[in-house]
């Protein structure tokens, strides 16, 4: 199987990729937190600001692939409290407007190792 890499600049020691193409036609991006990639740091902001950074890191992976928000076939979220679900979907609904042309998804409820993460986002696209 062809596959590329794609990380950010900055990002802590893990076991994991950002990133992956995947025989040049499918796109999967990791769980993004609220990390600002040029400098590494974590965004420790409500739910508003959590989930905007971390929308904002599926975007800067899908622009290192060659992609955009057409392309995004499938979104995982992650919430560390269902009661934040209404605040998550205000900021979703800035980058996926119109429901008809927006990704399948799905929502779970997950305890974070890093307590301060209140969202994550995962994406898989098509080139």
């Amino acid at each position: 199987m062809r596959r590329k890499i794609l990380s950010a600049d900055r990002r802590p020691k893990a076991r994991y990729n950002n990133a992956v193409i995947a025989e040049g036609k499918f796109v999967f991006i990791a769980t993004q937190p609220s990390t600002d990639w040029k400098s590494g740091e974590f965004i420790n902001g409500d739910i508003y600001e959590q989930a905007q950074r971390a929308l904002e890191n599926v975007f800067f992976f899908l622009k290192r692939a060659g992609a955009s928000s057409e392309n995004i076939v499938k979104i995982g979220i992650f919430l560390a409290d269902l009661k934040d679900f209404d605040a998550m979907n205000v900021v979703y609904e800035r980058f996926f407007p119109d429901p008809e042309t927006a990704p399948v998804r799905f929502t779970l409820q997950t305890p974070f190792p890093d307590k301060r993460i209140k969202v994550e986002f995962e994406a898989i696209a098509v080139l």
